[in-house]
């Protein structure tokens, strides 16, 4: 028998390899051995270029924007009680909080089964025709956890890793992954509607030797 075909029925290295591809926290001599093994087995080594290729892809897709389409797609499949809705932040000239700047809000869409305006969705509702420099927060309620989620966009396509987001009355200022999402306690999402808020573009520097597997984690897991 082949050695290529002996380890493809029972590569002891398996379970590392995946380790390993993942940037998980393997000890020196684990690496050594999976490293070399991947030397010698050609089909590992071909498991492993393409597992390397599935993680790149998930960590690309978890740090991009939602989208309108996909949050209209959610609303449908959800329980009717519940809601969502867009809410446009317009910046305030002039007037900040420390390094954070201040935007005035305005709700500009509702909806809680037929909507409050009937046929409306967000996918009606393009960021490039808002005022210049707006955010838009996206924001659905999730009652199972008493949750409001929030999803950033703006006619910019950034990369909203650690924004900072302080609401009236809140004394913690809410964090924002790559993605632009985020939490907060429940709340009606109507009573986001004409304040004043913050936000600091305060983007996070990423270890290079971060695991990837935490990031891809924390990017599902807060969505």
């Amino acid at each position: 028998m082949k050695k290529d075909e002996a380890t493809l029925q029972g590569c002891p290295h398996d379970n590392l390899m995946e380790l390993l591809c993942l940037g998980a926290k393997l000890n020196e001599d684990e690496k050594k051995k999976v490293k070399a093994h991947l030397q010698q087995c050609s089909l590992c080594r071909q498991k492993y270029q393409e597992l390397e290729g599935v993680y790149r892809q998930i960590n690309e897709e978890v740090e991009k924007p939602v989208t309108n389409k996909t949050l209209d797609l959610a609303k449908e499949i959800r329980a009717h009680s519940t809601k969502y809705g867009l809410v446009v932040c317009e910046p305030v000239n002039g007037v900040q909080n420390g390094k954070a700047h201040s935007y005035k809000t305005k709700v500009l869409f509702t909806a809680n089964g037929t909507g409050s305006t009937k046929d409306k969705k967000l996918a009606d509702f393009d960021p490039r025709s808002f005022p210049k420099d707006s955010i838009a927060i996206r924001a659905m309620t999730d009652k199972s956890c008493d949750k409001l989620l929030l999803y950033l966009c703006r006619a910019s396509n950034d990369n909203f890793d650690g924004w900072e987001l302080k609401l009236p009355g809140k004394s913690k200022p809410t964090t924002f992954n790559p993605a632009g999402v985020s939490q907060i306690p429940l709340m009606e999402i109507e009573d986001l509607g004409d304040k004043v808020i913050y936000f600091k573009e305060k983007h996070k520097k990423t270890s290079a030797s971060e695991n990837r597997f935490v990031s891809i984690f924390k990017s599902i897991s807060s969505r």
